[in-house]
C-alpha cells in the first residue's frame, strides 16, 4: 500500500491516473478500429474506464475546489500576518510570525501593545496590558469576533484588532467637546511630525483618528482635509512599497 505525504501527492496521483485511463481508452479505441478487440469488449470496457474518468475527475475537482477554501496551516500564518501588517505596526517577536506585538494607538497619549499567539489558527491567544479590561471588559466575552472564533477561512486576526479598537475609539469620541478640540489639535501635530519622519503608516492612523474626532465635534471640513491626507500617504506607501 502506498501512503502519500500530502493532499499534492494525492492530487498528483489522480491526475496521473486520470491521464493512464485517457491513454488506456485511447488504446482500446484503436483496438476496436483495427478488429483487434470485438464490439461487447470494446463496450464494457469503454463504460468502465468512463466511470474511472467521471470518477477520478469528481475528486480532483473537489480537492482543487478545498484548497482553494482551505489554506494551510503556513498559508493562513502568512496571510493573517500580512493582513495585521496592512493596517497596524507589528513587531514579530524572537522573529517568529506566529508570535505577534501589535501597536494600537488610540490617542497621542495612549499605545495598547497587544500580543498575539497564533501558533495555532484554530485558538489564537491574546496577552493584553492589565488595563485593558477595565476599560472594555474580558475581550473574549466583549469582541465577537474573538469570542465566536472558530478557525474559519473567512475569520482572521485583524478584525478583532480592529474592533478592540473600534471600542476604545468609541470611548475616546465620548469625550466633552472642549477634550476633544484639544486632542483633535494634539493628534494632528503628531501626524504632521510622523510625515516629516516619513513614518507614513502611523501618520495615516493619527490622521484618520483626527478625522473621527472631527467628524464627532461636527467639523466636516476638517474630517474631510484628514481623511484626504490620509488617503495620499496610503498611495505613496503603496508606491514606496513596490
Amino acid at each position: 500500500m502506498i501512503y502519500l505525504n500530502s493532499s499534492e501527492e494525492f492530487l498528483s496521483q489522480l491526475e496521473a491516473d486520470l491521464d493512464e485511463c485517457f491513454e488506456r481508452l485511447k488504446q482500446i479505441r484503436e483496438a476496436f478500429n483495427q478488429g483487434k478487440i470485438g464490439l461487447e469488449t470494446y463496450t464494457q470496457q469503454k463504460t468502465e474506464l468512463e466511470a474511472g474518468i467521471d470518477e477520478i475527475s469528481k475528486r480532483i475537482y473537489y480537492i482543487q475546489k478545498a484548497k482553494q477554501k482551505i489554506p494551510t496551516k503556513e498559508e493562513k500564518i502568512a496571510q493573517e500576518l500580512g493582513l495585521l501588517r496592512n493596517a497596524y505596526q507589528v513587531e514579530l517577536i524572537s522573529g517568529n510570525p506566529t508570535h505577534l506585538r501589535v501597536y494600537l494607538t488610540v490617542s497621542v497619549q495612549q499605545t495598547w501593545v497587544i500580543e498575539i499567539n497564533f501558533s495555532d489558527p484554530k485558538v489564537p491567544l491574546l496577552k493584553i496590558p492589565s488595563d485593558l479590561p477595565l476599560i472594555i471588559g474580558n475581550p473574549y466575552d466583549t469582541i465577537d469576533s474573538l469570542k465566536t472564533w472558530t478557525g474559519k477561512p473567512t475569520e482572521h486576526l485583524v478584525h478583532i484588532i480592529q474592533e478592540i479598537e473600534e471600542k476604545l475609539l468609541n470611548l475616546e469620541l465620548s469625550k466633552s467637546l472642549p477634550e476633544l478640540e484639544l486632542e483633535r489639535g494634539r493628534v494632528m501635530e503628531q501626524a504632521r511630525k510622523l510625515e516629516e519622519k516619513k513614518r507614513f503608516k502611523e501618520a495615516i492612523t493619527f490622521y484618520n483618528y483626527a478625522a473621527d474626532i472631527s467628524e464627532r465635534i461636527g467639523n466636516q471640513s476638517i474630517a474631510i482635509m484628514c481623511r484626504l491626507k490620509a488617503k495620499k500617504l496610503l498611495e505613496e506607501l503603496g508606491s514606496n512599497n513596490s
